[in-house]
């Protein structure tokens, strides 16, 4: 009994998970979230509402602009309040008109270079005790710690990427020296379990080359290594169709690096679309 009560947690999702179930017992607020950011979104990675008090669920994306977080982020608005809806900027935001908000906690999730992974958040219908806000010391230590869980899981994950680059160095297509189709196919489905693990989907940039008479490979294999050097993975999957492994790269940077190689090949008169999309989800994103 003691040993499952004190058996380490083995990720940051696992480590997430007992965070807000205890969050969710001590506090009294009806709903512990984690969440991450993700341009405009705000999406729920994990949720504890035993009663299901509120219509959240695990997945759900709200626009970032709409949440108590980001007020909380900027510094404008408190990480805790026993009244959310004394505080102005809480009162008018979008989300008070679709959701019944007394009270508000919520705290940053960064990753280890310190940028905002997400928040530690909580809230509940109720306006809650005077001491309702002795609570943010216990909120911020955990948050922390779970910023601690997460930068060393992205190491791992960095470690783990290198280590397939070296694991699957013979699946490579030899006109270009990137991943061919069965070696990329193994690459992408260990970084899907590694997206879904941490709930921070890897993206991959998609790059279809429209080939005619006067089109060299090399000067397509050349755009893309100035583009993007040897930082990212990438495979030749088709003959005219290439990904690349941006995992850090929000979707936007992800499109923005689509329409940058899609001008340096058309700078050497060569064609191209790209489509940008996400492992974990659906594709999103082309041109």
């Amino acid at each position: 009994m003691i040993r499952n009560l004190l058996a380490p947690t083995v990720n940051f999702r696992e480590a997430s998970r007992v965070v807000l179930e205890y969050l969710q017992s001590t506090t009294g607020l009806a709903l512990w979230m984690i969440t991450r950011t993700e341009d405009e979104a705000w999406i729920v990675l994990d949720r504890s509402d035993p009663n299901d008090v509120y219509p959240v669920d695990s997945g759900d994306m709200i626009q970032w602009t709409d949440s108590f977080c980001q007020h909380m982020i900027k510094g404008s608005a408190p990480q805790i309040t026993r009244h959310a809806q004394q505080i102005p900027l809480f009162a008018q935001s979008t989300i008070s008109q679709k959701l019944c908000i007394g009270a508000y906690a919520g705290v940053p999730i960064l990753d280890r270079d310190g940028e905002l992974f997400g928040t530690l958040c909580g809230i509940d219908p109720e306006i809650q005790s005077e001491q309702f806000e002795e609570h943010l010391p216990l909120i911020q230590l955990l948050a922390r710690l779970l910023g601690g869980c997460l930068s060393m899981e992205l190491q791992l994950q960095s470690l783990q990427r290198k280590s397939d680059r070296n694991s699957l160095h013979q699946m490579v297509d030899p006109t270009t020296s990137y991943f061919n189709r069965e070696g990329w196919s193994r690459l992408i489905q260990r970084e899907r379990e590694r997206a879904n693990r941490l709930g921070r989907p890897s993206n991959v940039l998609r790059i279809d080359i429209k080939f005619n008479a006067h089109t060299k490979m090399s000067d397509v294999v050349s755009a893309i290594k100035i583009e993007f050097g040897s930082d990212h993975l990438i495979g030749h999957i088709a003959t005219d169709q290439f990904e690349v492994l941006l995992e850090d790269h929000e979707m936007s940077l992800v499109i923005e690096r689509g329409r940058s190689i899609q001008d340096r090949l058309a700078a050497q008169g060569i064609a191209s679309d790209y489509n940008a999309f996400n492992l974990k989800i659906t594709e999103t994103a082309s041109t």
